[in-house]
């Protein structure tokens, strides 16, 4: 006998969920056989790192910012997203493949490079076949989820959040796959975000962020740009400048304010891996 209240008990059983879309993660077919990957679950307050890593990141990129408007606004009413992390080692080949999927001749050559650099928000350089690896893990784990009917999104920018933090320190390429809370296409619809960007700033992002669903008749060296109904009365056209205030944006958000949010969480993510 008992009695349950559905919306309380669904985060525990999106948990559960995570779990088991865990052992997905982990049964998925490889292509080489010898791609390590990673996988953790995140939720309740262990969240709020990666919000205010999101937040600044979200500052630079508006997409990014579609995804921390989101997450936070669902932490916030006491619905909070589960996050789970998935991670690979693919900066390095052990393959012997020498297929120049790379853009080197051998995998001696691409090791040798491949040492040598750093990664970026996303990770790399990686190989190409533990990348596939990879993402074979990352599909059988959406898969799973909406088997469970639980709606997910995997995202980048969670990725680059996780990287930031040191979550999966084995990992050199990670996703974060945002899973519930039990409304329909939270992360697609996105409700919340609507909330906070105006019709005027949706439209400027598709025209800045997606030209080709509004440029037409580029031919004639002028290309007129569709920016409103009747964009041949009189039209407008692409014009090329150079603006610092979007990399004044970048160098605060990525290299002073993501800083002061890593050294605040790092000891505590760190002494989980010294378990």
């Amino acid at each position: 006998m008992g009695h349950l209240f559905g919306k309380e008990y669904s985060l525990e059983h999106v948990v559960d969920v995570a779990k088991s879309i865990v052992l997905a993660i982990h049964k998925a077919p490889q292509i080489t056989g010898k791609t390590r990957i990673e996988a953790e679950i995140l939720w309740g307050e262990d969240l709020v790192p990666v919000i205010e890593v999101m937040e600044q990141t979200g500052r630079a990129f508006r997409y990014v910012q579609w995804d921390y408007e989101t997450i936070k606004r669902c932490h916030d009413k006491g619905e909070s997203p589960v996050i789970v992390a998935i991670g690979a080692a693919a900066s390095l080949s052990n393959l012997g493949w020498n297929c120049g999927s790379c853009g080197f001749d051998t995998c001696k050559e691409y090791n040798e490079f491949a040492n040598g650099v750093g990664s970026g928000l996303l990770g790399g350089p990686s190989c190409n076949w533990k990348v596939l690896d990879w993402a074979i893990a990352c599909d059988w784990a959406c898969a799973a989820a909406w088997q469970y009917r639980v709606d997910n999104r995997i995202m980048g920018s969670v990725g680059a959040a996780l990287g930031f933090l040191g979550y999966l320190p084995g990992s050199s390429v990670k996703l974060g796959l945002a899973l519930g809370p039990p409304r329909d296409l939270v992360y697609y619809s996105r409700e919340d975000v609507h909330k906070v960007l105006t019709y005027e700033m949706d439209k400027m992002d598709l025209l800045n962020s997606v030209p080709a669903m509004f440029a037409g008749f580029p031919g004639g060296g002028n290309p007129a740009y569709k920016t409103k109904d009747d964009w041949w009365a009189p039209p407008e056209n692409v014009k090329f400048w150079m603006d610092p205030a979007p990399l004044e944006i970048v160098q605060d958000a990525l290299f002073e304010k993501i800083p002061l949010i890593v050294a605040k969480y790092s000891g505590e993510i760190e002494a989980r891996y010294k378990k």
